[in-house]
């Protein structure tokens, strides 16, 4: 055998030994929780009601900030384990009515179709309880998120984090 054939091999080994995972790769998500397991679907399937809440305009919004990945932290590190039950379960409960009342996934329907089903949740009419409490909280972290965000703070709410140019320390006060 030639060596330069046996290193050219071994090569083409090693790539297909390194790229076969990638052809049976899971639905894992793409932040690693500690408390919470969910899937890929899942994930995306909140990203998509964070963007309906806050979607991207002429201004960036919440899916361009990654606000689900806040709101999975934010469950996942301050939430007691019986509110992360329910917020899992409220989640999956989320995806079911949505079948059920626009006929499709929440992460399939579409745009008009999340609208509408968003107004069914908020009005609270024939609407399980768990699903109304995880869509509060997504919502309320969503908000969160977006509000405390770099962008928002210099974009919308002309924070300075130094006063800069405005400030003078010294300033002659007139006589009344």
């Amino acid at each position: 055998m030639n060596r330069r054939t046996a290193i050219r091999n071994a090569v083409v080994i090693a790539a297909g030994a390194s790229l076969l995972p990638s052809c049976f790769r899971e639905d894992k998500p793409a932040i690693a929780l500690r408390n919470i397991s969910l899937s890929g679907k899942e994930e995306e399937m909140l990203a998509q009601l964070a963007e309906i809440i806050i979607p991207t305009t002429d201004f960036i919004g919440a899916k361009d900030l990654h606000a689900y990945e806040f709101i999975l932290t934010m469950v996942d590190d301050c939430y007691s384990p019986e509110q992360q039950d329910k917020f899992v379960a409220g989640l999956k409960k989320f995806n079911e009515v949505s079948k059920e009342k626009t006929g499709d996934s929440f992460a399939n329907a579409t745009p008009q179709q999340k609208k509408d089903f968003l107004a069914i949740v908020e009005s609270k009419k024939d609407i399980p309880e768990e699903v109304v409490d995880f869509y509060s909280i997504a919502k309320r972290h969503t908000i969160q998120a977006f509000t405390g965000s770099q962008q928002f703070m210099e974009g919308i709410g002309k924070y300075k984090i130094i006063p800069g140019i405005n400030f003078r320390g010294c300033v002659a006060i007139a006589a009344a």
